[in-house]
């Protein structure tokens, strides 16, 4: 667009006329212009965002391939062989107790669900029928009051007709006086018990609340059983030295693992695969948990009050009668055993 294109455009707008075809045609054009400028300034941004993901993407595969090789090459080595089975079984071990962990976990946040949500409507259910009941007696009142002045009004109109006669003109005027009194009351009491009868069809339809999620507390119930049965399970592991080597293959890469020779990695695959089958077939001691759920809580310590995961230095392992012969309990909230964290509700 020339400048003398524009100061046309600028003294026919002054003059009061009307742009041309021509003119809207051309801003139309440029107003285009300006969005398809737009359009692939964000293109060209996407790009250059996707280019960069690119990289990051390439450079961990880079790292994977290179793991891949080393681990190959490792694998090579004869000798490392079993080591490498150890360790993976070792792997396999911590799988285990996490997936049961987990497992645990999602049965007991179900329990306390379902017995919250059964406490919510019991509250709901009791709090309705003390409102239905309450209703229910202004009901009785009202209807009471209703038919008592409707038994006076019809003893009211049968001594209006009795009272004949000039002499009981004004008798007649305060008995009619009366019986309008009382028919404003009778609407008055109708009118209420129509009220009553739709507050209590309003209370009997009243829906139960919506079950919100499990409550602080019983957030920290779940999680405090979930640390006694981590518990429970470390001690099933600990004495065979299982649970302090799992955690050690979840810390260290197979090359910087070493657990001996042949024989002892051997002997460390057999306890392993009697450790997997024990653990999954294993039957949940529920008098063992409360009794460590019930310590844990004498002693679990919350750093503000909306925590629902006890402080880790409040956790105090439990101490055993034959502490010669049983290692001493870990704590399985500070060392994270068997990926503890994932299992805890929030």
């Amino acid at each position: 667009m020339s400048l003398s294109d524009g100061l046309r455009r600028l003294r026919n707008h002054l003059a009061g006329r009307r742009p041309s075809a021509e003119d809207e045609r051309l801003v139309a054009l440029f107003r285009n212009r300006a969005e398809l400028k737009k359009e692939l300034h964000a293109i060209d941004d996407e790009r250059h965002r996707l280019l960069d993901r690119l990289k990051l993407q390439e450079g961990a595969t880079m790292r994977v391939e290179e793991q891949l090789d080393a681990l190959e090459q490792y694998l090579g080595r004869p000798e490392e062989g079993y080591k490498s089975l150890a360790y993976f079984q070792l792997r396999a071990v911590w799988r285990a107790a996490a997936r049961r962990l987990e497992q645990f976990s999602h049965e007991l946040a179900r329990q306390q669900k379902d017995r919250e949500r059964r406490q919510q409507l019991a509250e709901f259910e009791r709090q309705q029928l003390a409102r239905l009941a309450d209703v229910d007696r202004e009901l009785t009142e009202a209807r009471m009051l209703a038919d008592q002045l409707q038994a006076e009004q019809r003893l009211a109109q049968r001594r209006l007709a009795e009272l004949g006669g000039v002499w009981n003109h004004f008798r007649r005027r305060k008995v009619a006086d009366d019986m309008a009194a009382r028919g404003a009351r009778i609407d008055a009491a109708l009118t209420a018990l129509t009220d009553l009868g739709d507050r209590r069809h309003e209370v009997e339809a009243n829906p139960p609340p919506a079950f919100e999620g499990l409550s602080l507390e019983g957030r920290r119930a779940v999680n405090i059983a979930i640390i006694a049965y981590a518990e429970a399970m470390y001690d099933r592991l600990a004495p065979s030295g299982l649970a302090d080597l799992a955690r050690q293959c979840t810390l260290r890469r197979v090359y910087e693992s070493s657990f001996g020779g042949r024989e002892e990695c051997i002997l460390i695959m057999q306890q392993a695969a009697r450790a997997i089958a024990d653990l999954e077939a294993m039957q949940d001691d529920l008098a063992d948990i409360k009794a460590r759920s019930d310590r844990l809580r004498r002693d679990a310590i919350y750093r503000v009050p909306e925590d629902v995961v006890p402080a880790q230095d409040s956790i105090q392992p439990a101490a055993h009668a034959s502490a010669a012969r049983r290692p001493p309990t870990a704590n399985v909230l500070l060392e994270e055993y068997f990926e503890i964290y994932k299992a805890l509700v929030r």
